[in-house]
């Protein structure tokens, strides 16, 4: 999509704003919410709720903040994870997802029954504005977020790191066939040039002691059209010279890496001149997958080093992240790396206290209050119970 033609729809989702703004409120906290809270169901819109969500952010122009949740609300579950409010000369619109599922459209706090049409004709118009133009949004988002990553480097290069570590741990739960293992194998390649690519940047920058990434490292993660760039044989060599690997021999590290490399060139490269056959893709990654848990712990060291020497980039708190939330990261980085027209827009701070998502159930935060319940059940519980 050429400049103009992104400056034309950004232009035609401006004039779709002003009439929204002209028929709506947004709503900004629950103070200004009529009382009692409630409410019921009027129609739903046949959207993607995550697409929904980050359409409304940039309709109502503003951005998202959980007014439920900043009026100290606590969810028990995950069905809802996010709603917006409007108001009208009818009364009070919920917009919200129901379970990532579809997006709902009700009244609230409805008093006076006389309102209720004027009320379903607000929705009706809403449910329109969103089908009619999510399209131009999605396109209009592509070409924002490709002029993003051409002008950020190295946001761009974060983003295919974090894709391709969860879509190598994916491809890695589901291998039941041949093609599954090559896929793997190109996968697993990408990922390590990549890991050793970070870990020299992180190797440079500890070394020179520098709070930033200077120009003269942008040849770690940049490639422009038709310029210079590193090669992976030319990682590995930087990286072997480089960087320090405490708990594992290099020399067997870039053995390994190097054989590894000539198979995923044979499977792709050179398929049909050589006896290659597909099947020895599962013994290379099978043999070689490890590789990518010995380099992330080399990271490991050299992000804690850098936030002890208080240089670089890496703050303290994204140390040790949960895995719930650098999964949700990864996510994010594969909806806009893999193709950012269907790109899912970043996850809601809404954090249910029951859920799937956590490794034990429930919220990290109910720890202590979980094995308090757990110990006055077993007090309770009869002595001669198994």
């Amino acid at each position: 999509m050429s400049d103009n033609d992104s400056s034309k729809l950004l232009k035609e989702l401006k004039t779709i704003r002003k009439q929204l703004q002209d028929r709506f409120a947004f709503v900004e906290t629950a103070d200004d919410l009529p009382k009692p809270w409630g409410g019921s169901g009027i129609l739903h819109v046949d959207v993607n709720p995550r697409i929904a969500f980050h359409f409304l952010e940039f309709i109502f122009d503003v951005a998202y903040v959980d007014i439920m949740e900043a009026a100290g609300m606590r969810f028990v579950d995950d069905k809802t994870t996010w709603e917006y409010f409007a108001m009208s000369e009818n009364g009070f619109l919920r917009i919200y997802d129901w379970k990532d599922y579809r997006v709902s459209v009700g009244s609230f706090g409805l008093k006076d029954k006389g309102t209720v049409k004027g009320l379903e004709k607000d929705a009706e118009y809403l449910k329109k504005l969103i089908e009619d133009n999510i399209s131009k949004f999605n396109d209009f988002k592509q070409a924002d977020y490709k002029n993003h990553l051409d002008q950020y480097p190295f946001d761009n290069f974060m983003s295919a790191f974090m894709s391709l570590t969860l879509l190598f741990r994916d491809s890695m739960d589901e291998l039941d066939n041949t093609r599954d293992y090559l896929e793997a194998l190109i996968l697993l390649v990408a990922l390590l040039d990549t890991q050793l690519r970070y870990s020299i940047l992180l190797t440079r920058i500890n070394v020179r002691k520098t709070k930033r990434v200077d120009p003269d490292f942008r040849e770690l993660f940049e490639q422009k059209e038709g310029g210079k760039f590193i090669t992976e044989r030319g990682i590995y060599k930087l990286a072997e010279d480089e960087v320090v690997f405490p708990n594992y021999d290099k020399v067997l590290f870039f053995k390994r890496i190097n054989e590894l490399y000539d198979v995923r060139n044979r499977a792709v490269h050179r398929f049909a001149i050589t006896n290659f056959q597909y099947s020895e893709s599962k013994e290379a990654v099978e043999k070689c997958r490890d590789l990518v848990d010995i380099l992330f712990e080399i990271i490991k060291d050299l992000e804690q080093e850098q936030v002890r020497l208080g240089v670089g980039f890496i703050k303290p708190e994204e140390l040790d992240l949960p895995e719930h939330l650098f999964r949700k990261e990864m996510i994010k980085a594969v909806g806009g790396k893999i193709d950012s027209k269907a790109l899912i827009p970043r996850t809601t701070e809404r954090e249910p206290m029951f859920s799937d998502m956590y490794p034990d159930g429930y919220h990290p935060s109910l720890k202590d209050l979980m094995e308090e319940i757990k110990e006055e059940l077993e007090k309770k519980r009869p002595k001669d119970s198994k």
